[in-house]
C-alpha cells in the first residue's frame, strides 16, 4: 500500500485528558448540588413543615443548608 495507512485517530476526536476530566468531575459536583438542594427544598417543605408547623424554605435556602451540611459534616478538602 506504499505508506498510505488506514485508521488512526480521527480529526474529529479530541483527548479532555486531566483537565478534562477534572473539569468534567466539577461540572457533576456542581449539578448534583443544585439538584439535592431542590430535593431538600422539597422534602423539607413537605415533612417539617406539617410537623413543626413552621414556614416553608426557598430554593436558596435549602441551598445553603446542604453547604452548611457539608461543612459540618462532610470532608470538603481534608485527608483524615
Amino acid at each position: 500500500m506504499n505508506g498510505i495507512q488506514f485508521g488512526g485517530p480521527s480529526p474529529t476526536t479530541f483527548d479532555f485528558g486531566l483537565m478534562g476530566g477534572m473539569f468534567s468531575m466539577l461540572l457533576a459536583w456542581i449539578v448534583l448540588l443544585f439538584v439535592f438542594s431542590g430535593v431538600l427544598m422539597w422534602l423539607w417543605n413537605i415533612t417539617i413543615t406539617r410537623i413543626f408547623n413552621i414556614r416553608e424554605i426557598t430554593y436558596w435556602e435549602a441551598f445553603r443548608l446542604l453547604i452548611i451540611a457539608a461543612i459540618l459534616f462532610g470532608k470538603i478538602g481534608f485527608n483524615r
